[in-house]
């Protein structure tokens, strides 16, 4: 009276795995989407070129294996190769300032510019730093968690789906 048992087991390792890192890809993306939404209304327009500088990138942080979130300014090569104009000043100036230098002519005799002379050098007094990308994303956390919030709870339900115990971890109150 030998009675034979099939049992199948499905590994489903990867698929959850690749599900999860989608799933915070995403979410990344989304709280991204927020950010440069507040970046391009708070940036201090001089040009509307300089908008096409914002970006925000999401990308595999290879040594941790969690996806990571970035947020900058591209390069004028960058926004050229997007197929919009660059702007002429440097994001970087805008974002931490210059300090104060001496602009001098480098293949001419004097600095000119169409029909205006400004002479053999100009004292720049430099560039306050605005800060704005920094301060965009300390001063809108709270939409940005509420942006990635809908996709935590997916993959939530994803590990749950798989057997696997969520850790909420220790709950801790903000200081906003």
């Amino acid at each position: 009276m030998a009675t034979k048992y099939n049992v199948t087991f499905v590994d489903k390792h990867d698929e959850v795995k690749k599900t999860l890192v989608g799933l915070s890809k995403t979410a990344l993306r989304a709280s991204g989407k927020v950010i440069r939404k507040h970046l391009r209304e708070n940036i201090p327009v001089r040009s509307k070129r300089f908008k096409n500088h914002i970006g925000t990138w999401v990308m595999i942080n290879f040594s941790t294996g969690q996806p990571t979130l970035q947020v900058g300014f591209y390069s004028w090569q960058k926004v050229r190769s997007k197929g919009k104009l660059p702007s002429h000043a440097s994001p970087h100036w805008v974002e931490f300032g210059t300090s104060r230098h001496i602009i001098t002519p480098r293949r001419a005799k004097v600095l000119a510019y169409d029909d205006t002379m400004y002479g053999l050098l100009v004292n720049h007094p430099g560039q306050r730093a605005t800060n704005v990308l920094r301060d965009t994303v300390q001063n809108n956390i709270a939409e940005i968690r509420a942006a990635q919030e809908e996709y935590l709870a997916e993959i939530s339900g994803t590990l749950e789906a798989a057997g696997m115990k969520v850790d909420k971890g220790d709950e801790f109150e903000d200081d906003d």
